[in-house]
């Protein structure tokens, strides 16, 4: 078994999810950079248009959540200044 081999072997322990994440974080050495993206490439060719129709909108759900989570903390974080500037005022007053 080469290396190559051994390698997609270990992958496909890990997920497909495991070897995106390392791929993107640049955890992986130049040349198992390569072979994990040939995997995934061989991956996403092999799944049927709808499971990526799936995973895609499965994204924006998750994108979707994290910004809706984002402008509600940015509008609590406004209110409580807010708050505290009109509270000094009317001490300071």
């Amino acid at each position: 078994m080469t290396n190559e081999e051994r390698f997609i072997v270990s992958c496909e322990a890990v997920g497909e999810a495991d070897v995106r994440a390392k791929l993107s974080a640049s955890r992986y050495s130049e040349l198992k950079a390569s072979w994990a993206s040939s995997w995934l490439q061989r991956i996403d060719n092999d799944k049927s248009d709808i499971t990526k129709a799936e995973e895609r909108s499965s994204r924006l759900r998750d994108l979707s959540r994290t910004q809706n989570r984002s402008v509600t903390a940015k509008l609590a974080l406004l209110l409580a200044v807010m708050l505290a500037v009109l509270a000094g005022f009317f001490l300071l007053r």
